[in-house]
Protein backbone atom coordinates (compact mmCIF):
# COMPACT_ATOMS: atom_id res chain seq x y z
CA UNK A 1 0.00 0.00 0.00
CA UNK A 2 2.71 2.47 1.03
CA UNK A 3 4.88 1.72 -2.01
CA UNK A 4 1.91 2.33 -4.29
CA UNK A 5 1.22 5.63 -2.59
CA UNK A 6 4.86 6.68 -2.51
CA UNK A 7 5.63 5.85 -6.13
CA UNK A 8 2.50 5.55 -8.22
CA UNK A 9 0.36 8.46 -7.08
CA UNK A 10 3.38 10.69 -6.55
CA UNK A 11 4.55 9.99 -10.09
CA UNK A 12 1.07 10.49 -11.54
CA UNK A 13 0.72 13.88 -9.86
CA UNK A 14 4.12 15.07 -11.02
CA UNK A 15 3.27 13.99 -14.57
CA UNK A 16 -0.20 15.56 -14.50
CA UNK A 17 1.05 18.92 -13.25
CA UNK A 18 3.89 18.91 -15.82
CA UNK A 19 1.31 18.91 -18.62
CA UNK A 20 -0.12 22.24 -17.47
CA UNK A 21 1.49 25.28 -19.08
CA UNK A 22 3.49 23.30 -21.64
CA UNK A 23 5.49 25.70 -23.80
CA UNK A 24 5.22 25.00 -27.56
CA UNK A 25 8.98 25.49 -27.88
CA UNK A 26 10.23 23.57 -24.83
CA UNK A 27 9.59 23.03 -21.15
CA UNK A 28 6.86 24.69 -19.09
CA UNK A 29 5.95 28.36 -19.08
CA UNK A 30 3.62 29.00 -16.14
CA UNK A 31 4.36 32.45 -14.68
CA UNK A 32 2.15 34.03 -12.05
CA UNK A 33 -0.93 35.59 -13.64
CA UNK A 34 -0.90 33.34 -16.71
CA UNK A 35 -3.68 31.01 -17.81
CA UNK A 36 -1.38 28.05 -17.20
CA UNK A 37 -0.64 29.11 -13.65
CA UNK A 38 -4.34 29.55 -12.91
CA UNK A 39 -5.01 26.07 -14.32
CA UNK A 40 -2.27 24.65 -12.08
CA UNK A 41 -3.87 26.30 -9.08
CA UNK A 42 -7.24 24.74 -9.94
CA UNK A 43 -5.58 21.37 -10.43
CA UNK A 44 -4.05 21.54 -6.95
CA UNK A 45 -7.31 22.64 -5.33
CA UNK A 46 -9.15 19.75 -6.93
CA UNK A 47 -6.50 17.25 -5.78
CA UNK A 48 -6.66 18.65 -2.24
CA UNK A 49 -10.45 18.54 -2.14
CA UNK A 50 -10.49 14.93 -3.32
CA UNK A 51 -8.11 14.17 -0.47
CA UNK A 52 -10.62 15.81 1.93
CA UNK A 53 -8.48 18.81 2.83
CA UNK A 54 -10.05 22.12 3.81
CA UNK A 55 -9.03 24.57 1.09
CA UNK A 56 -8.94 28.33 0.83
CA UNK A 57 -7.12 31.14 -0.96
CA UNK A 58 -5.98 34.25 0.90
CA UNK A 59 -5.92 37.78 -0.50
CA UNK A 60 -2.24 37.40 -1.39
CA UNK A 61 -3.15 34.52 -3.69
CA UNK A 62 -1.60 31.87 -1.43
CA UNK A 63 -3.49 28.56 -1.34
CA UNK A 64 -4.04 26.71 1.93
CA UNK A 65 -4.97 23.02 2.12
CA UNK A 66 -5.48 21.97 5.74
CA UNK A 67 -5.88 18.73 7.65
CA UNK A 68 -7.31 20.03 10.96
CA UNK A 69 -5.84 18.85 14.24
CA UNK A 70 -6.71 19.41 17.88
CA UNK A 71 -5.11 22.85 17.74
CA UNK A 72 -5.45 25.54 15.05
CA UNK A 73 -1.70 26.21 14.85
CA UNK A 74 -0.46 25.17 11.42
CA UNK A 75 2.60 23.06 10.69
CA UNK A 76 3.03 23.98 7.04
CA UNK A 77 4.79 22.26 4.16
CA UNK A 78 4.89 23.62 0.64
CA UNK A 79 6.43 25.67 -2.14
CA UNK A 80 5.14 27.24 -5.39
CA UNK A 81 3.42 26.23 -8.66
CA UNK A 82 4.60 28.98 -11.00
CA UNK A 83 7.60 28.52 -13.30
CA UNK A 84 10.14 30.55 -15.19
CA UNK A 85 9.85 30.78 -18.98
CA UNK A 86 10.52 27.32 -20.48
CA UNK A 87 11.28 25.94 -17.05
CA UNK A 88 11.11 22.42 -15.66
CA UNK A 89 8.56 20.24 -13.93
CA UNK A 90 10.12 20.09 -10.46
CA UNK A 91 11.20 23.56 -9.32
CA UNK A 92 8.55 24.49 -6.74
CA UNK A 93 5.99 22.00 -8.02
CA UNK A 94 7.68 19.00 -6.42
CA UNK A 95 7.60 20.67 -3.01
CA UNK A 96 3.87 21.29 -3.33
CA UNK A 97 3.16 17.71 -4.39
CA UNK A 98 5.36 16.26 -1.64
CA UNK A 99 3.51 18.39 0.91
CA UNK A 100 0.15 17.11 -0.33
CA UNK A 101 1.33 13.48 -0.54
CA UNK A 102 2.91 13.43 2.91
CA UNK A 103 -0.09 14.83 4.76
CA UNK A 104 -2.58 12.82 2.71
CA UNK A 105 -0.64 9.63 3.47
CA UNK A 106 -0.74 10.39 7.20
CA UNK A 107 -4.49 10.90 6.94
CA UNK A 108 -4.91 7.61 5.07
CA UNK A 109 -2.98 5.90 7.85
CA UNK A 110 -5.61 7.27 10.26
CA UNK A 111 -3.09 9.57 11.88
CA UNK A 112 -4.88 12.17 14.02
CA UNK A 113 -2.66 15.24 14.35
CA UNK A 114 -2.33 17.41 17.42
CA UNK A 115 -1.72 20.48 15.26
CA UNK A 116 -3.32 21.38 11.98
CA UNK A 117 -1.17 20.09 9.13
CA UNK A 118 -1.20 22.24 6.03
CA UNK A 119 0.07 22.48 2.49
CA UNK A 120 0.97 26.06 1.67
CA UNK A 121 1.14 27.00 -2.02
CA UNK A 122 2.82 30.38 -2.26
CA UNK A 123 1.96 32.66 -5.15
CA UNK A 124 4.36 34.30 -7.60
CA UNK A 125 7.69 32.92 -6.42
CA UNK A 126 9.42 33.25 -9.79
CA UNK A 127 10.08 36.47 -11.73
CA UNK A 128 6.99 37.45 -13.72
CA UNK A 129 5.54 40.22 -15.85
CA UNK A 130 4.75 42.25 -12.72
CA UNK A 131 8.48 42.21 -11.81
CA UNK A 132 7.68 40.99 -8.30
CA UNK A 133 9.12 37.62 -7.32
CA UNK A 134 8.35 35.80 -4.02
CA UNK A 135 5.12 37.80 -4.02
CA UNK A 136 2.96 35.59 -1.79
CA UNK A 137 5.62 34.84 0.81
CA UNK A 138 6.66 38.49 1.11
CA UNK A 139 3.05 39.62 1.55
CA UNK A 140 2.37 36.81 4.04
CA UNK A 141 5.48 37.60 6.08
CA UNK A 142 4.85 41.34 5.98
CA UNK A 143 8.02 42.04 3.98
CA UNK A 144 5.89 43.69 1.30
CA UNK A 145 2.87 45.89 1.97
CA UNK A 146 -0.30 45.69 -0.11
CA UNK A 147 -0.24 49.46 -0.35
CA UNK A 148 3.04 49.17 -2.27
CA UNK A 149 1.52 47.01 -5.01
CA UNK A 150 -1.82 48.74 -5.52
CA UNK A 151 -0.87 50.40 -8.80
CA UNK A 152 1.54 47.83 -10.23
CA UNK A 153 0.72 46.65 -13.75
CA UNK A 154 2.27 44.14 -16.13
CA UNK A 155 3.48 44.95 -19.64
CA UNK A 156 -0.07 44.61 -21.01
CA UNK A 157 -1.49 47.02 -18.43
CA UNK A 158 -3.12 44.40 -16.18
CA UNK A 159 -3.20 45.50 -12.57
CA UNK A 160 -1.60 43.12 -10.09
CA UNK A 161 -4.67 43.32 -7.89
CA UNK A 162 -6.77 42.18 -10.86
CA UNK A 163 -4.39 39.30 -11.49
CA UNK A 164 -4.93 38.26 -7.88
CA UNK A 165 -8.68 38.33 -8.42
CA UNK A 166 -8.26 36.12 -11.51
CA UNK A 167 -6.39 33.71 -9.24
CA UNK A 168 -9.52 33.62 -7.03
CA UNK A 169 -7.91 35.64 -4.26
CA UNK A 170 -10.81 37.16 -2.33
CA UNK A 171 -11.21 40.90 -2.07
CA UNK A 172 -11.35 42.30 1.41
CA UNK A 173 -9.17 43.51 4.22
CA UNK A 174 -5.56 42.99 3.25
CA UNK A 175 -4.68 42.81 6.91
CA UNK A 176 -6.52 39.46 6.99
CA UNK A 177 -3.33 37.94 5.58
CA UNK A 178 -1.57 36.82 8.71
CA UNK A 179 1.30 34.50 9.44
CA UNK A 180 0.27 34.22 13.08
CA UNK A 181 -1.29 30.74 12.75
CA UNK A 182 1.84 29.18 11.25
CA UNK A 183 3.92 27.40 13.89
CA UNK A 184 6.64 26.55 11.36
CA UNK A 185 7.34 25.93 7.69
CA UNK A 186 9.24 23.27 5.73
CA UNK A 187 10.00 23.78 2.05
CA UNK A 188 10.99 20.63 0.14
CA UNK A 189 12.78 21.61 -3.06
CA UNK A 190 15.03 20.12 -5.69
CA UNK A 191 18.68 21.07 -5.27
CA UNK A 192 19.00 23.15 -8.40
CA UNK A 193 22.69 22.40 -8.85
CA UNK A 194 24.66 19.16 -9.09
CA UNK A 195 26.26 18.94 -5.63
CA UNK A 196 24.02 16.10 -4.39
CA UNK A 197 24.49 14.31 -7.68
CA UNK A 198 28.27 14.51 -7.27
CA UNK A 199 28.04 13.43 -3.61
CA UNK A 200 25.76 10.52 -4.50
CA UNK A 201 23.33 11.61 -1.78
CA UNK A 202 19.54 11.77 -2.29
CA UNK A 203 18.78 14.51 0.26
CA UNK A 204 20.36 17.43 2.09
CA UNK A 205 19.42 19.80 4.89
CA UNK A 206 19.75 23.48 4.00
CA UNK A 207 21.69 25.54 6.52
CA UNK A 208 21.56 28.98 4.88
CA UNK A 209 19.79 30.61 1.95
CA UNK A 210 22.09 32.92 0.05
CA UNK A 211 21.88 36.68 0.18
CA UNK A 212 21.27 38.46 -3.13
CA UNK A 213 22.16 42.00 -4.20
CA UNK A 214 21.05 43.33 -7.60
CA UNK A 215 21.95 46.72 -9.03
CA UNK A 216 20.76 48.28 -12.29
CA UNK A 217 23.66 50.31 -13.69
CA UNK A 218 23.23 52.79 -16.54
CA UNK A 219 26.14 54.12 -18.61
CA UNK A 220 25.35 57.27 -20.60
CA UNK A 221 27.46 58.30 -23.58
CA UNK A 222 26.61 60.20 -26.75
CA UNK A 223 24.67 59.04 -29.80
CA UNK A 224 26.40 59.75 -33.11
CA UNK A 225 26.92 58.50 -36.66
CA UNK A 226 28.82 55.20 -36.84
CA UNK A 227 30.60 56.07 -40.06
CA UNK A 228 31.55 59.71 -39.64
CA UNK A 229 32.51 59.78 -35.94
CA UNK A 230 36.19 59.00 -35.42
CA UNK A 231 37.22 56.56 -32.72
CA UNK A 232 38.90 59.29 -30.67
CA UNK A 233 35.76 61.43 -30.60
CA UNK A 234 33.29 58.69 -29.73
CA UNK A 235 31.57 58.54 -26.36
CA UNK A 236 30.53 54.93 -26.88
CA UNK A 237 28.48 53.52 -23.98
CA UNK A 238 28.69 49.94 -25.22
CA UNK A 239 32.49 49.84 -25.48
CA UNK A 240 32.67 51.35 -22.01
CA UNK A 241 30.33 48.63 -20.76
CA UNK A 242 32.62 45.98 -22.24
CA UNK A 243 35.51 47.37 -20.19
CA UNK A 244 33.40 47.22 -17.00
CA UNK A 245 32.97 43.50 -17.68
CA UNK A 246 36.73 43.10 -17.31
CA UNK A 247 36.38 44.55 -13.81
CA UNK A 248 33.49 42.20 -13.14
CA UNK A 249 35.39 39.10 -14.26
CA UNK A 250 38.43 39.90 -12.14
CA UNK A 251 36.33 40.50 -9.02
CA UNK A 252 34.21 37.42 -9.63
CA UNK A 253 37.30 35.24 -10.02
CA UNK A 254 38.85 36.64 -6.85
CA UNK A 255 35.92 35.41 -4.73
CA UNK A 256 34.75 32.45 -6.83
CA UNK A 257 34.35 30.06 -3.86
CA UNK A 258 32.37 32.46 -1.70
CA UNK A 259 30.54 34.77 -4.11
CA UNK A 260 28.58 34.18 -7.30
CA UNK A 261 28.27 37.04 -9.76
CA UNK A 262 26.13 37.32 -12.89
CA UNK A 263 25.32 39.92 -15.51
CA UNK A 264 22.28 38.42 -17.19
CA UNK A 265 20.46 41.50 -18.47
CA UNK A 266 21.87 44.11 -20.88
CA UNK A 267 19.90 46.74 -22.80
CA UNK A 268 21.64 48.83 -25.47
CA UNK A 269 20.18 52.07 -26.87
CA UNK A 270 19.45 52.84 -29.64
CA UNK A 271 20.68 49.34 -30.59
CA UNK A 272 21.14 50.16 -34.26
CA UNK A 273 23.88 48.92 -36.58
CA UNK A 274 24.91 52.39 -37.80
CA UNK A 275 24.68 54.42 -34.58
CA UNK A 276 27.26 54.82 -31.83
CA UNK A 277 25.43 53.50 -28.71
CA UNK A 278 24.53 56.28 -26.32
CA UNK A 279 23.26 54.23 -23.37
CA UNK A 280 23.69 50.80 -21.84
CA UNK A 281 21.70 49.53 -18.89
CA UNK A 282 22.77 46.29 -17.25
CA UNK A 283 21.86 44.44 -14.08
CA UNK A 284 24.63 42.93 -12.00
CA UNK A 285 23.72 40.33 -9.40
CA UNK A 286 25.89 39.14 -6.52
CA UNK A 287 25.13 36.18 -4.24
CA UNK A 288 26.82 34.96 -1.08
CA UNK A 289 25.89 33.25 2.20
CA UNK A 290 28.18 35.76 3.96
CA UNK A 291 26.42 39.09 4.39
CA UNK A 292 29.46 41.32 4.95
CA UNK A 293 31.32 39.84 1.98
CA UNK A 294 28.24 40.11 -0.24
CA UNK A 295 27.84 43.85 0.35
CA UNK A 296 31.58 44.48 0.25
CA UNK A 297 31.99 42.89 -3.19
CA UNK A 298 28.93 44.70 -4.58
CA UNK A 299 30.28 48.04 -3.35
CA UNK A 300 33.82 47.34 -4.56
CA UNK A 301 32.52 46.66 -8.07
CA UNK A 302 30.53 49.88 -8.07
CA UNK A 303 33.53 51.89 -6.85
CA UNK A 304 35.69 50.40 -9.61
CA UNK A 305 33.05 51.06 -12.27
CA UNK A 306 32.70 54.70 -11.20
CA UNK A 307 36.46 55.23 -11.24
CA UNK A 308 36.85 53.66 -14.68
CA UNK A 309 33.97 55.53 -16.28
CA UNK A 310 35.05 58.84 -14.71
CA UNK A 311 38.26 58.55 -16.73
CA UNK A 312 36.27 58.30 -19.99
CA UNK A 313 34.11 61.36 -19.35
CA UNK A 314 30.89 59.38 -19.65
CA UNK A 315 28.22 59.33 -16.95
CA UNK A 316 27.05 56.40 -14.84
CA UNK A 317 24.26 55.85 -12.32
CA UNK A 318 23.16 52.98 -10.12
CA UNK A 319 19.78 51.88 -8.76
CA UNK A 320 19.42 49.18 -6.10
CA UNK A 321 16.66 46.78 -7.11
CA UNK A 322 17.25 44.03 -4.53
CA UNK A 323 19.18 43.77 -1.30
CA UNK A 324 18.39 40.53 0.46
CA UNK A 325 20.66 39.35 3.27
CA UNK A 326 21.46 35.66 3.77
CA UNK A 327 19.10 33.83 6.10
CA UNK A 328 20.09 30.95 8.37
CA UNK A 329 17.49 28.20 8.69
CA UNK A 330 16.11 27.51 12.16
CA UNK A 331 18.41 25.15 14.11
CA UNK A 332 15.49 23.13 15.54
CA UNK A 333 14.08 22.61 12.05
CA UNK A 334 17.50 21.58 10.76
CA UNK A 335 17.83 19.01 13.56
CA UNK A 336 14.32 17.72 12.92
CA UNK A 337 15.12 17.16 9.24
CA UNK A 338 18.47 15.54 10.05
CA UNK A 339 16.83 13.12 12.48
CA UNK A 340 14.09 12.28 10.01
CA UNK A 341 16.61 11.47 7.28
CA UNK A 342 18.81 9.49 9.66
CA UNK A 343 15.85 7.32 10.64
CA UNK A 344 15.76 6.17 7.01
CA UNK A 345 19.53 5.64 6.89
CA UNK A 346 20.12 8.04 4.00
CA UNK A 347 23.23 10.12 3.36
CA UNK A 348 22.46 13.80 3.87
CA UNK A 349 25.01 16.60 3.85
CA UNK A 350 24.41 20.15 5.00
CA UNK A 351 24.22 22.53 2.05
CA UNK A 352 23.96 26.26 1.46
CA UNK A 353 21.22 27.19 -1.01
CA UNK A 354 22.66 29.46 -3.69
CA UNK A 355 19.14 29.91 -5.07
CA UNK A 356 16.51 32.12 -3.44
CA UNK A 357 13.30 30.60 -2.08
CA UNK A 358 10.04 31.57 -0.37
CA UNK A 359 11.46 30.12 2.85
CA UNK A 360 13.88 33.05 3.07
CA UNK A 361 11.00 35.40 3.88
CA UNK A 362 8.96 33.07 6.09
CA UNK A 363 12.12 32.30 8.09
CA UNK A 364 12.15 35.90 9.29
CA UNK A 365 8.81 35.34 11.03
CA UNK A 366 8.53 31.63 11.87
CA UNK A 367 10.89 28.65 12.33
CA UNK A 368 11.66 27.44 8.81
CA UNK A 369 13.64 24.62 7.26
CA UNK A 370 14.42 23.38 3.78
CA UNK A 371 14.87 19.83 2.51
CA UNK A 372 16.85 19.49 -0.73
CA UNK A 373 16.14 16.62 -3.09
CA UNK A 374 18.76 15.49 -5.60
CA UNK A 375 18.17 16.65 -9.17
CA UNK A 376 19.99 15.98 -12.43
CA UNK A 377 21.92 19.21 -11.89
CA UNK A 378 19.84 21.29 -14.28
CA UNK A 379 17.15 23.83 -13.38
CA UNK A 380 15.27 26.79 -14.82
CA UNK A 381 15.31 24.89 -18.10
CA UNK A 382 13.31 22.21 -19.92
CA UNK A 383 15.94 19.56 -19.08
CA UNK A 384 15.37 19.82 -15.33
CA UNK A 385 15.00 16.32 -13.87
CA UNK A 386 14.54 14.40 -10.63
CA UNK A 387 14.59 10.63 -10.08
CA UNK A 388 11.39 9.02 -8.86
CA UNK A 389 13.26 6.99 -6.23
CA UNK A 390 14.72 10.20 -4.76
CA UNK A 391 11.26 11.78 -4.72
CA UNK A 392 9.87 8.75 -2.89
CA UNK A 393 12.75 8.89 -0.40
CA UNK A 394 11.93 12.54 0.29
CA UNK A 395 8.28 11.61 0.76
CA UNK A 396 9.09 8.91 3.33
CA UNK A 397 11.31 11.33 5.23
CA UNK A 398 8.66 14.08 5.21
CA UNK A 399 6.03 11.69 6.57
CA UNK A 400 8.37 10.80 9.43
CA UNK A 401 9.35 14.43 10.06
CA UNK A 402 5.74 15.66 10.11
CA UNK A 403 4.71 13.02 12.65
CA UNK A 404 7.62 13.78 14.96
CA UNK A 405 7.20 17.53 14.53
CA UNK A 406 3.50 17.33 15.34
CA UNK A 407 3.99 15.20 18.44
CA UNK A 408 6.93 17.14 19.86
CA UNK A 409 5.93 20.71 19.09
CA UNK A 410 4.57 22.37 22.23
CA UNK A 411 1.56 24.67 21.96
Amino acid sequence: MDRILEFSRLHERVEALAKIGRDPVAGITRPFGSAGEREAREWFLEEARRAHFETSTDVAGNIWALYPGQYPDILAVGSHLDTVTRGGAYDGALGVILGLESIQTLRERNYHPRHTLGVLVLSGEEPNSFRLSTLGSRLLAGMLAFEDIEDIRDDQGLLLRDALKLANAPSGNYRDVSISRIRGFIEPHIEQGDRLKEMDAPLAVVTTITGIVRHAITIIGEQNHAGTTTWEKRRDALQTFVRTMDLFQRLRAQYSDEVRGTVGYVNVFPNSVNIVPSQVEFIVEWRSPRSSLLHSVAQTFWDQVQAQIHETGLKVSRTAILSQDPVVMDSHMQNLLHQGIESHHERHPDLVSWAGHDAVHLAKRVPAGMLFIRSNGKSHCADEGCDLVDMATALRVLITVLGRWDQNESV
